[in-house]
């Protein structure tokens, strides 16, 4: 099928419930450099942030431009805002230009006249025209964002536990663990905080944990550096190999690990695979470090299937994976639901075994009352008008978004009713070609400078 005639198959499903046209009339212009004032003051005023140096740092992402701004004004005044950053997201073998959606506020005196949901309109037109295939946001309103096509898509994970029990626990692990890569016989490590000349070795571990993530986001050395510039973050922990002082080629191979926190959270954390232990010393790092500032507790924010959140649990810790987190969701718009399919072909090639160069899998749906069929070919992957198989899937687009993207377990969707599955065979296929995924962003990209 092709994309536009997926657009009309899924128009009602993009705005349910939103009348055609219902933001005709209000403008929403791109902003320019010379409004930088005014939409600070704005957002100064609505939501008493950012600050001076976050909204500085704004300015200074390396991808920005001041017409990634939407605006709707009253003469000179901002009345409403949005704010668009483009990014390249991970999910396993494919990577997927996306465009997060940050900054949505109007003023109180012109809520309730439909500014927000054309702001939302232009961005979205916006990035499909800049060929973004999906919109991430995160927002405390997700009914306001449902009603408007997006879904829910994606978990607030994290774990937490006391200082001490986690020290205690990583005490209790420490003597077989020693005795296991005494026998290897690996350096020890030693830590200490990051200094910027050794930046290249946090990037390059960063790019091999994220190679096979699902929801990381992509990052070239100049945002790399700008992030570092940004301080999101109190400090930033290295484990060395060998002697901690800096190699003088430059390569800093020795650096096996790195762990980014803010306050009481760990927000990033990334070792080499020759080194796991590396994670388990950053960790007691870090809560060495929570006990001297007075710190009860810490909460380490990492994919869930990563293997801390064992450790923490074990230590009467907790583990903690919801889609709303004190109010506040992820959502995604799927902008292109067939250049979507097409992108994602490496991720859905990947989860199938062809015997034959001309194989062909395929899994029937019916979404909402239209049949169509999801192949898959060792060379491309398409959605399909066709006649309904035996093997299928009954669900609306929202389902089929969520399926498609990892968001959804079938055979759980299928106990609540989100979803039908005709038979057992539709039931394995599912499960095979669109598992649930470790979806998880991390936090790190987003947190405002300290």
């Amino acid at each position: 099928m092709t994309s536009t005639a997926l657009a009309r198959a899924t128009d009602t499903a993009r705005h349910p419930g939103v009348p055609r046209g219902s933001v005709a009339g209000i403008a929403a212009v791109p902003g320019t450099a010379g409004d930088h004032p005014a939409v600070h003051q704005f957002l100064l005023s609505v939501s008493h942030e950012p600050s001076g140096a976050e909204f500085q740092s704004q300015l200074d992402e390396p991808t920005y431009e001041p017409r990634d701004r939407l605006l709707i004004k009253h003469g000179d005044r901002v009345a409403a805002h949005l704010r668009l950053i483009r990014r390249e997201m991970r999910f396993g073998a494919a990577t997927l230009p996306v465009a997060y959606v940050a900054d949505v506020a109007t003023l109180p005196e012109y809520r309730g006249r439909g500014y927000a949901s054309a702001l939302l309109a232009a961005a979205e037109q916006r990035m499909r025209a800049e060929g973004a295939l999906l919109g991430l946001l995160r927002t405390s309103e997700p009914d306001f964002y449902r009603r408007r096509g997006w879904i829910v898509c994606g978990r607030h994970t994290y774990s937490v536990a006391g200082c001490h029990h986690v020290l205690a626990q990583l005490r209790e692990l420490e003597p077989s663990s020693l005795r296991r890569f005494k026998a290897a016989g690996p350096p020890a490590l030693h830590l200490r905080y990051l200094r910027r000349v050794e930046l290249a070795a946090v990037i390059r571990m960063h790019e091999w944990q994220t190679r096979q993530a699902y929801g990381s986001f992509a990052r070239s050395e100049a945002g790399w550096r700008w992030l570092v510039n940004r301080r999101g973050y109190d400090r930033i922990y290295v484990a060395i190999e060998g002697s901690p002082e800096i190699e003088l080629d430059g390569t800093f191979s020795a650096i096996v690990g790195y762990a980014a926190a803010r306050n009481e959270r760990i927000v990033e954390l990334a070792t080499t695979p020759e080194r796991p232990d590396a994670a388990a010393r950053l960790l007691a790092r870090f809560c060495s470090d929570a006990v001297e500032r007075d710190l009860r507790e810490i909460r380490v924010d990492l994919p869930p299937n990563h293997p801390l959140h064992s450790t923490l649990l074990a230590s009467q810790g907790v583990f903690r994976q919801l889609e709303l987190d004190r109010g506040r969701a992820f959502m995604v718009k799927v902008l292109d639901t067939a250049r979507l399919v097409s992108a994602l072909h490496a991720e859905l090639r990947s989860r199938l075994r062809f015997e034959k160069p001309n194989a062909q899998r395929e899994l029937g749906f019916v979404i909402g009352e239209q049949p169509l069929a999801l192949e898959i070919t060792p060379d491309a992957s398409r959605l399909t008008r066709r006649r309904l198989g035996r093997p299928h899937v009954r669900c609306e687009w929202p389902q089929f978004w969520q399926l498609l993207l990892g968001h959804l377990d079938v055979q759980q969707a299928a106990s609540q009713g989100a979803l039908f599955v005709s038979n057992r065979r539709g039931f394995d296929l599912a499960g095979a070609l669109l598992p649930q995924l470790p979806l998880w962003y991390p936090p790190l990209d987003d947190l405002a400078a300290t």
